[in-house]
């Protein structure tokens, strides 16, 4: 394993203390758990930095990586509505986790049918993990700091909406090409 997929494998397992944190309920663990899934979500793009800077890229890379990154934002979106379910976060949560179930699945049929080729992430996905990486901070930093709740979730909406615009682009994108 490269130093890159030791990286992935790190945001995976960051998950568990970060739900630890959050289920402690105290602002002493909210900040840890924010500043935890900050870390995990730079790791995200560390990994991909390093892995192409060193020329180090491979199949187990990018599939770490894109479990990694489905595991982390899904994992903490149910666990953050678990801890205070309200429709307003309960909802974008079951879209971006839906998601990222269905582009999981399309990219397994895809893969499949063309072959063992790779598909890559296109800048939608990347912009996408992003701005999940970004909201899902807001949701849990919300929890000390009230006064950004309201646009915590705006943030997790806009989230979920950019989810599914990055899956009907995935699924149009991979439809023309391969299901025909």
């Amino acid at each position: 394993m490269t130093l890159a997929s030791y990286i992935s494998c790190l945001r995976i397992v960051l998950i568990v203390p970060i739900i630890y944190l959050l289920d402690q309920g105290s602002s002493y663990h909210n900040y840890l758990a924010f500043v935890l899934f900050v870390v995990a979500g730079l790791t995200d793009y560390l990994d991909g930095y390093i892995a192409r800077k060193k020329n180090t890229e491979t199949q187990l890379g990018a599939l770490l990586d894109l479990i990694a990154d489905k595991l982390l934002v899904s994992l903490i979106m149910v666990w953050l509505v678990y801890i205070e379910f309200t429709l307003s976060v309960a909802i974008p949560a079951l879209i971006i986790v839906a998601r990222e179930l269905v582009i999981s699945t399309l990219r397994q049929y895809v893969i499949e049918k063309r072959g063992k080729k790779d598909l890559s992430v296109s800048f939608i996905g990347k912009s996408k993990t992003t701005i999940q990486i970004i909201a899902i901070s807001m949701l849990i930093l919300a929890q000390e700091i009230t006064s950004i709740y309201t646009l915590a979730l705006i943030a997790i909406w806009f989230a979920a909406i950019f989810s599914l615009y990055s899956l009907f682009a995935y699924a149009s994108e991979w439809s023309k090409e391969y299901l025909n």
